[in-house]
């Protein structure tokens, strides 16, 4: 086996400091980032063609995004997405000197469980808790410390498991020498094949115009023939460029309508809220309204004690306000969502 003339060489962007290498040699550079400073979702594009899969990520990610200039680390699996971002601003390799760099998050260099498994990881800051289901990171959760008792049931909560109110013990793997998985380029395949035709049109013109070229040199009449051809292709190719542009407008369009909206969906709020609800028996969703930051919704209920539900979404909402409906067995709940 042959001995690598240059090895990798890995540099770690904790949320405070950079851990560059001892030594410094020749070879490829990885820059990992700290679990701390990524954010985490998977997303499920199963449902979607083939071709339009990275076309919906990339509007997925950027409503998703709390950043306007963002980077993100993308390995797909059978039309699930697990997709890490982080705020591309943040990236220190620049102030190194680093030219060229491969940014990896540090979740894709710690060894996957074999089964499904719910666990605490030790960071390079912090702890996280991860969930792992059929091979994919079904949900995570970054602690600067260790979870509480009630965080970490908490988190079971909103992930729809059943609740082990035990602590784990946190995992303090060595990090693997290559990423478990590798993030995967997906173009858009509508405009991939505009590019194809009016790449495959400028071929054919270049083999037209040199085989004409090569046998009517001497020949007048057969060269403005080739001119008329030339004209004929340039007038056919003109709709695929006029094509290309629109698509590539109507895709920024799109991002930016996007960008507007920062809040989160109605249906990821009404999947919290409801898995919140569950731990209650005999407690049900009367009505819902959500305009902007404000939700305000009602429930029928037993516990009829507004405090207990404002400490209930206290740790998730801001401004929640409970009490006690018109009606019996109602509580009118209203919170802000940030």
């Amino acid at each position: 086996m042959h001995k690598r003339l240059f090895s990798t060489q890995r540099y770690f962007q904790k949320c405070n400091e950079v851990i560059t290498p001892l030594t410094k040699t020749r070879g490829s550079c990885e820059w990992i980032m700290s679990r701390g400073l990524c954010y985490y979702k998977i997303f499920s594009l199963a449902d979607i063609p083939t071709n339009r899969q990275a076309k919906a990520l990339q509007l997925k990610i950027t409503q998703w995004s709390p950043f306007q200039d963002y980077a993100s680390y993308q390995v797909w699996r059978d039309g699930q997405v697990q997709v890490w971002l982080w705020n591309k601003q943040q990236e220190k390799y620049l102030e190194t000197g680093l030219k060229k760099v491969t940014v990896i998050p540090e979740d894709v260099l710690h060894p996957r469980p074999i089964d499904d498994t719910v666990r605490l990881v030790n960071c390079l800051d912090g702890i996280e808790g991860q969930i792992w289901q059929a091979g994919l990171l079904q949900g995570s959760r970054w602690w600067t410390t260790v979870p509480t008792q009630k965080e970490w049931i908490n988190f079971q909560r909103i992930h729809g498991l059943a609740v082990n109110s035990e602590l784990p013990t946190v995992v303090q793997d060595k990090l693997l020498p290559r990423p478990w998985g590798r993030t995967k380029a997906k173009f858009d395949t509508g405009i991939l094949q505009e590019s194809t035709l009016v790449m495959f049109g400028i071929v054919i013109f270049s083999m037209l115009l040199t085989w004409q070229i090569a046998n009517i040199v001497k020949d007048k009449y057969t060269i403005q023939q080739l001119q008329v051809q030339v004209d004929e292709l340039s007038d056919s190719i003109s709709p695929i460029l006029i094509a290309r542009n629109q698509a590539i407008a109507d895709k920024q369009l799109a991002e930016r309508l996007l960008m507007l909206n920062a809040y989160p969906a109605q249906l990821e709020l009404m999947t919290i809220i409801n898995n919140k609800l569950s731990s209650r028996k005999n407690t049900r969703l009367i009505k819902w309204l959500y305009k902007m930051d404000k939700l305000e919704f009602v429930i029928e209920t037993k516990k009829l004690d507004p405090t207990f539900y404002v400490k209930m979404f206290q740790p998730l909402f801001k401004e929640v306000k409970a009490k006690i409906g018109r009606k019996p067995n109602y509580v009118e709940i209203s919170m802000r969502v940030d």
